[in-house]
């Protein structure tokens, strides 16, 4: 079964004059953007540029075959015709614990009057998290405005047409920024990627931000879709084939993809419509001005705890977790339950 990796290392000798630019791409450039270069000042360089430069400040062989799936994405991309050349026009890496938001966003050169906003998604962090979760009581977050004013300062540049694309939580920032920008700003807008995207905690599929930019977004899902059932996603959803188990499928690199695109299914599962439901009937269960209590109280059990990233619980000690189940045995109904949830579908 063929995925990114593969879509790169077939299709990264063409041009974007000999294929031009497709869905696939747009995740290429949304993976580039997911990996934390920390320090690192990307602004102005090309993605081949950026390769070279983020393997010697995190003192990487650049032959090394043992880079994780993301890093593979990057040099792979760095090594090819397709996307060497391209350059990063503006990064952004901005974190406030005060604010309960972690946003990042880089601008790609396309084109002499055509750009490529992506917004990174989750980062791994508990604080990144917890944001994902503020977005169930909460429009805008914090992260959505500042998706709103960096998308504006790129419209507002003489000429330019810009695309727009993210990953989870990015691909819900995307859709936030386009559908909040003003008549003049919108008519340069060119496309909306979101790929497994999360909706937001009301209905907007009647707004006319919403309707003025509905032909432009394109959504897609893979077959185990969970995260982008979540809430009220207004979109039509295009349904990808899936590789893998359950919300793992969730990973971008789980879709299998062709020569010029994504490989479409018919529809989405029943584990989606299962689990997808099971969420969902969580947040609903939950008065809106109640989800801000709930969702506070689910992560100070983590920071009680000495948890502050995704994977600390993976790796917890005997002390963790008897603080952890402590915790927890203090929680509401509303968070018990969806520790219940989590537990028996990722176990």
């Amino acid at each position: 079964m063929d995925n990114l990796i593969t879509y790169v290392k077939f299709r990264g000798d063409l041009s974007f004059k000999q294929q031009k630019f497709n869905e696939n791409d747009a995740m290429v450039l949304v993976i580039v953007t997911s990996i934390d270069y920390e320090e690192l000042d990307c602004t102005g360089m090309t993605i081949g540029e950026l390769f070279k430069a983020y393997t010697e400040l995190n003192k990487k062989d650049e032959q090394d075959e043992c880079l994780d799936d993301k890093e593979a994405i990057l040099k792979l991309a760095a090594l090819s015709n397709r996307y060497k050349d391209i350059p990063i026009e503006r990064y952004v890496r901005d974190i406030d614990e005060t604010e309960e938001k972690t946003f990042y966003a880089m601008t790609f050169t396309m084109g002499r009057f055509e750009k490529m906003v992506v917004y990174r998604g989750t980062d791994g962090s508990i604080l990144s998290w917890k944001e994902n979760f503020n977005t169930i009581h909460t429009m805008p977050t914090p992260g959505q405005y500042s998706a709103l004013k960096y998308l504006q300062e790129e419209l507002a540049k003489p000429f330019v047409k810009v695309s727009v694309a993210g990953h989870s939580k990015g691909g819900n920032l995307a859709v936030y920024a386009a559908m909040s920008l003003d008549d003049k700003l919108r008519k340069k807008l060119k496309k909306v990627y979101a790929f497994d995207a999360p909706g937001f905690p009301e209905d907007i599929s009647e707004k006319l931000g919403y309707l003025a930019v509905k032909d432009l977004i394109e959504a897609y899902v893979p077959e185990s879709c969970v995260i982008g059932n979540l809430m009220k996603p207004p979109f039509e959803k295009i349904v990808v084939k899936g590789i893998g188990k359950g919300v793992y499928q969730h990973d971008m690199f789980n879709w299998e993809l062709g020569a010029t695109g994504i490989l479409m299914a018919e529809s989405t599962n029943l584990f989606s419509t299962e689990l997808s439901a099971k969420v969902n009937n969580w947040i609903e269960g939950i008065p809106l001005e109640e989800r801000g209590r709930v969702v506070g109280e689910l992560f100070d059990v983590f920071s009680k705890n000495g948890i502050t990233h995704i994977t600390d619980l993976m790796h917890m000690d005997l002390k963790k977790i008897v603080g952890i189940i402590k915790c927890a045995t203090l929680l509401s109904s509303e968070n018990r339950t969806l520790l219940g949830i989590i537990i028996k579908e990722l176990r």
